[in-house]
C-alpha cells in the first residue's frame, strides 16, 4: 500500500493552528518532529523559529493534500516549506524512528522500545526515575507534542493509584501506560483510529507495572456504551477543540467529575471553558499553556 508524505515547516507560532486543522481531516497520521535535515532551510529572517511537521495521507486522497496547500497560503503564504512524495507501507512506519529519541518529562523518560537495553535506562533505574517505554508505529502519541507534555507532567503530581482512568483518544497509549506506571486500577482506552488501538495494546506489554491493572483499548468514538455505563476517577482527553466541542454532548454523559484537557490553543481557551460551564457545571481547578497550548484541569459538580 502507498501513501503519501507531506513534509512541512514552518514558523513554530503557526503550528498549533495547522495541528488543530490536521485533526479536523482525519488523516491515517501526523506529528511535530524535533530534526529533519531534509528538509530545505528557508532565511533565517523569514523562519527564525522553525518546526517541522509530517502529514501522512492516504495515496487516493489528492483533496487532503489540496487543503493543507491552501491552508498554508492563506495563514503563512511567505513562511513555510512544503514537500511530498510517495512511501510504501514499511517506510511510513519506520519513519519516525530516525529521530524519535529518549527524552524527560518530569520524572518520566519517554523511551523507545529499541532502547530498551541501552546504558540510558540503566541510568535511570539507578537514578528511581520511572522509564516509560514506547513504540508510537502509526498512531498519534509520541510524547513531543505540548500538549501531550503538559499531561504527563501533570499526572505526576496527581494520586493515580487505584483510580480508574478514561482514556479518549489514546494515540499510541502514552497516558494510559504512565496512569499504568502511577498505580492506576483500571484503565479504558478509545481511539477511532484502528493503529492506535493496537499501538496502546502493544505499548502496554512492553512496560512493567508495580500493582494489578486491568487495561482496556477499543476502537471506538466518544458514543462507546462503557464511556457512559461506567464510573471514572478521571478522564483524560488529549484532543482538539474542534473535536471536544463537537462532542460536548457526550463529554457531559461521562460518569466522571475530574477531566484533563489538553489540545486547546489559547485562542479557544475562554471559548472551551464557557462550554464547560454550560454543558458540565463546574471550576476550573488547574491550567497551564504551553507554546499556544493549553491543559485545561476542570472538576464539575455533579456527575451521572
Amino acid at each position: 500500500m502507498l501513501y503519501k508524505e507531506i513534509k512541512i515547516q514552518i514558523n513554530k507560532d503557526f503550528e498549533p493552528g495547522l495541528s488543530d486543522f490536521l485533526e479536523t481531516l482525519q488523516l491515517p497520521g501526523y506529528y511535530e518532529i524535533l530534526f529533519d535535515s531534509s528538509i530545505p532551510k528557508v532565511e533565517e529572517s523569514i523562519l527564525r523559529e522553525n518546526t517541522n511537521i509530517r502529514a501522512y495521507l492516504n495515496s487516493d486522497d489528492p483533496i487532503s493534500e489540496i487543503k493543507i496547500l491552501i491552508y498554508l497560503k492563506a495563514i503563512c503564504p511567505d513562511s513555510f516549506v512544503l514537500e511530498s512524495r510517495e512511501i510504501e507501507t514499511r517506510e511510513y512506519e519506520e519513519a519516525y524512528k530516525e529521530f524519535y529519541k529518549p527524552f524527560q518529562v518530569g520524572n518520566v523518560w519517554i523511551i523507545p522500545i529499541w532502547e530498551k537495553e541501552s546504558k540510558l535506562v540503566e541510568d535511570i533505574l539507578s537514578r528511581k526515575e520511572m522509564p516509560l517505554y514506547l513504540n508510537p508505529g502509526v498512531a498519534f502519541g509520541t510524547g513531543h507534542h505540548e500538549t501531550t507534555q503538559m499531561i504527563v507532567e501533570r499526572l505526576q503530581s496527581l494520586e493515580i493509584k487505584d483510580k480508574a482512568i478514561l482514556d479518549l483518544g489514546t494515540g499510541s497509549g502514552i497516558l494510559s501506560l504512565l496512569a499504568g506506571l502511577l498505580g492506576a486500577k483500571s484503565i479504558f482506552s478509545l481511539d477511532i483510529d484502528p493503529n492506535a488501538v493496537k499501538a496502546a495494546l502493544s505499548n502496554w506489554k512492553e512496560n512493567i507495572y508495580p500493582y494489578p491493572t486491568i487495561f482496556e483499548a477499543e476502537e471506538s468514538g466518544f458514543d462507546n456504551p462503557r464511556v457512559f455505563h461506567q464510573k471514572y476517577d478521571l478522564t483524560l482527553a488529549n484532543i482538539t477543540f474542534a473535536v471536544l466541542s463537537q462532542n460536548i454532548n457526550h463529554l457531559a454523559r461521562i460518569n466522571c467529575k475530574h477531566f484533563i484537557f489538553s489540545g486547546v490553543i489559547t485562542e479557544k481557551k475562554e471559548e472551551f471553558l464557557k462550554l464547560l460551564s454550560e454543558k458540565m457545571p463546574g471550576e476550573l481547578i488547574d491550567a497551564k499553556s504551553k507554546n499556544g497550548w493549553e491543559r485545561v484541569e476542570w472538576m464539575r459538580k455533579n456527575s451521572n
